[in-house]
């Protein structure tokens, strides 16, 4: 005589229909969490786009150019014109660095979850104005002063473009923008009412 076999709860006919699958979980607890990423980004974005779009106006009009010389059919710098030069870049990277330390602080301020996506999205963020500001700058400023002299007589003087002579000045925008993350983690951050430390036992 055959007896019946119990389902592991103890109850005949309780374990899963044949056919049947377990439940996963469902899109919807992932959508509203991608939605909001796309939307962090988004908003990270257009932020550090009209950032460097600021950047660059205000570094074409606080940045003296300075004036390239024709001579003997080539173009020359005085000495008293170097120290603008390099102040090109100089005030870039004033302008970078306070830029990107105060749109990082902003923002993780902003986004208060996910702290390491937003740090990353910064640093992607800081980039994109570094770019956005040197294109910016060249359209703002003058045309190329090798352009202007071709056929400008011998003793001409002209503006130089602004531009960078240090490439690696770009980086600045990023690297400010990591910083001022950093700063508000570690600094600035207060606890999130909404998770309080646990009790200590008595």
């Amino acid at each position: 005589m055959s007896t019946p076999v119990d389902s592991p709860a103890g109850h005949p006919g309780s374990g899963p229909a044949s056919g049947q699958h377990p439940e996963r979980p469902s899109r919807r607890v992932l959508r509203p969490r991608a939605l909001a990423g796309a939307r962090d980004a988004l908003v990270v974005a257009v932020w550090f786009a009209v950032m460097g779009a600021i950047g660059a106006v205000v570094w074409w009009q606080v940045t003296p150019l300075p004036e390239v010389t024709k001579s003997g059919g080539k173009a020359t710098l005085a000495p008293d014109e170097l120290v603008k030069q390099v102040n090109i870049d100089g005030w870039f990277f004033v302008i970078a660095a306070i830029g990107g330390l105060a749109s990082a602080v902003i923002l993780m301020a902003w986004r208060r979850r996910d702290p390491l996506v937003m740090v990353l999205l910064v640093a992607l963020g800081g980039a994109l104005a570094a770019w956005v500001m040197i294109r910016v700058g060249l359209a703002l400023g003058p045309p190329s002063e090798l352009t202007a002299l071709r056929s400008a007589p011998d003793g001409a003087r002209v503006p130089m473009q602004l531009k960078l002579h240090a490439p690696g000045m770009a980086w600045v925008w990023p690297l400010a923008a990591v910083f001022g993350a950093a700063v508000h983690l570690w600094v600035l951050k207060k606890p999130d009412p909404e998770h309080p430390p646990a009790d200590t036992l008595r």
